[in-house]
């Protein structure tokens, strides 16, 4: 690390060189200081003054400006402030920004968890004396496996807000700030000790066990974990560890005036401006927060007439899609309530809901067709019902398609997607006891040869073909970069069968041919991994773009090397090999609602 020492040099270069008034040459001095301001005011610094004995030769980063010497009574230079003073025969002063030779001195303060709500990271606010950007670097600890973080912010700024993101915990973290012009070209760098206290809250993972990680082989980024915190009605406890099994960034808003009761285990997603979007089911709103955890805005549901549940995503344009619950739905006898069946979408921008989908009119409500599940099997609370004539749906997730169209799951009924007109597109689902009116909506399984699969009990859900089988209380579902479908199918009541059914959970791609109707599994994962990686709610999976892996992330009751969990696993889809594999245990049930690979800043700050 480099000294922290002060470093201080002032020395005139010239002292008096005549008795030439200003006044008599006052134009001659204008333009004097007026060519010395155009590179100033561009944002250059001075890096060297020569003599030609008549004039004085001011070499700026992109170019140099020449200044007789009868103008000039003296100039001196202030390495350790950035700036070189020169006194014109007139008394006047002009300050030139010029290069230091520490960065010490440009930082104003340095603040660990500015906003009281992320304890992993700091703030360093500084005074520079140019435009110029600020690179971050946050090293690693000695011998560990993972990389620096690295973010190289494209503000320019003279006063910039950096923030340090990615801090140890309790721990003297080194952290190298470098300052360059705003081509990106280094002016100078200082490494400063950035030290922060221990994590107190008691909902964090006690032991995150890393049982593999290739490093060379995985996606870049940090694994973001969307904890529910002690349960799905506590608050939430955000929180990303890297490749080592080290939480290195956290939310915890125990104390905060608003969110102290947050429920966003549903799941942070970023935004463009770099800030998240999450449902808070707990308080029935939509929630923007900032990568501090600040409070940037919030939407009540209930002005719009629903409540919050399940799965929020942000569509390429930022809009907000919402699993919903109607508040004044009803069924068909309105004899009672109708149940997480709508998709809202929020526009942030005007605060308004710009489209709401009641899914009871795109599929059909009356397929009651799961057997509640048996009492003592502890998933039969308020948002865990036995499929009713109320929560004939039960949707579990919702994301924007590449043309627009809106794909969502549901635990009773598959997946399914459907165009902003709200109509139906295809089904993904046993085709038993669907209305004859959707039956061509219904997709047709083929094997890995492209063959229709036409065995009977197959198509209604009643066995597996060693080529295919149906998604079974699925979430998550995503479209990826070739038009495939991938989704967890968690194995809830797989084959209709709760109890006696075997119990695995994966992730799965389908192929989908929307002109030829049919769908073919083109690969899977977890099936091999049995009960251990059993999640039967909660959980999801991930596209990783950089390296074409795929993560499956089985979110609670996993049978870990000790105790019970969820797993973030990283496989390569063309080996089959696992590339990174961690065992999160917590004191929170779940483990978690949904976790991703993801970079740690945000892009574009």
């Amino acid at each position: 690390m480099k000294s922290l020492k002060t470093y201080l040099f002032l020395f005139p270069l010239l002292f008096a060189i005549g008795m030439i008034s200003c006044s008599e040459e006052s134009s001659d001095c204008s333009l004097a200081v007026q060519s010395v301001r155009t590179p100033v005011d561009e944002g250059e610094l001075l890096l060297e003054i020569t003599d030609d004995n008549e004039n004085y030769l001011l070499d700026f980063e992109n170019k140099s400006v020449k200044l007789s010497k009868k103008l000039i009574e003296n100039i001196t230079i202030d390495s350790v402030r950035w700036k070189s003073t020169i006194s014109f025969v007139d008394g006047t002063d002009y300050i030139v920004p010029t290069l230091g030779r520490s960065l010490e001195s440009l930082i104003t303060s340095i603040t660990i968890n500015p906003s009281g709500y992320n304890p992993l990271a700091a703030e360093a606010l500084m005074n520079l004396p140019a435009l110029g950007r600020i690179k971050v670097t946050v090293h690693s600890k000695e011998n560990s496996s993972v990389p620096d973080v690295e973010y190289f912010f494209s503000s320019i700024e003279k006063k910039p807000r950096d923030h340090n993101l990615g801090l140890y915990p309790s721990y003297n973290n080194q952290v190298t700030l470098i300052y360059t012009d705003k081509q990106g070209n280094e002016r100078a760098s200082s490494t400063i000790q950035v030290k922060t206290n221990s994590l107190n809250n008691i909902f964090l993972p006690k032991n995150l066990n890393i049982v593999k990680a290739d490093i060379n082989k995985m996606e870049p980024g940090m694994t973001l974990v969307n904890s529910v915190g002690e349960s799905g009605q506590d608050t939430a406890v955000p929180y990303m560890f890297d490749a080592d099994g080290k939480i290195r960034w956290v939310l915890d808003w125990q104390n905060h005036p608003e969110l102290n009761h947050v429920g966003i285990g549903l799941g942070l997603r970023r935004m463009k401006n770099g800030n998240y979007a999450a449902g808070d089911a707990n308080n029935g709103q939509i929630v923007e927060v900032n990568i501090l955890g600040e409070l940037v805005n919030s939407w009540k549901t209930s002005d719009f007439g629903f409540s919050v549940h399940h799965d929020i995503s942000v569509t390429p344009d930022q809009k907000i899609l919402i699993a919903a619950t109607k508040t004044d739905a009803k069924i068909a006898d309105n004899s009672d309530v109708r149940i997480m069946d709508h998709i809202a979408e929020l526009d942030p921008i005007l605060g308004s809901v710009t489209n709401l989908w009641n899914l009871a009119q795109i599929l059909d409500s009356s397929r009651i067709v799961f057997s509640p599940v048996p009492e003592g099997e502890g998933y039969n609370d308020n948002n865990n019902k036995p499929q009713t004539k109320m929560n004939w749906c039960h949707n579990s997730g919702v994301t924007e398609s590449a043309d627009g169209s809106i794909l969502i799951s549901s635990r009773w009924q598959g997946f399914a997607k459907f165009t902003r007109a709200g109509n139906l597109k295809w089904i993904v689902s046993p085709h038993n006891a669907w209305k004859k009116q959707y039956e061509k909506y219904l997709l047709t399984p083929l094997d890995r040869n492209g063959n229709p699969i036409t065995d009977p009990d197959v198509l209604n859900g009643k066995k597996t073909h060693p080529d295919f089988d149906w998604g079974w209380g699925i979430h998550c579902p995503i479209e990826m970069p070739n038009g495939h479908i991938m989704c967890f199918d968690n194995g809830y009541c797989r084959l209709y069968n709760f109890v006696d059914a075997e119990k695995y959970s994966r992730v799965v791609e389908y192929e989908i041919d929307e002109q030829a109707m049919t769908i073919r599994q083109v690969w899977e994962y977890g099936k091999e991994r049995g009960i251990s990686c059993f999640s039967s709610h909660v959980s999801s999976v991930q596209y990783l773009e950089q390296t074409n892996n795929r993560l499956y992330c089985p979110g609670m009751n996993n049978q870990l090397s000790t105790g019970y969990g969820g797993r973030v696993v990283e496989i390569n889809p063309q080996t089959g090999e696992v590339v990174f594999e961690a065992e999160v245990h917590t004191t929170g049930f779940p483990a978690f609602y949904r976790a991703n690979r993801i970079s740690l800043y945000p892009e574009g700050l």
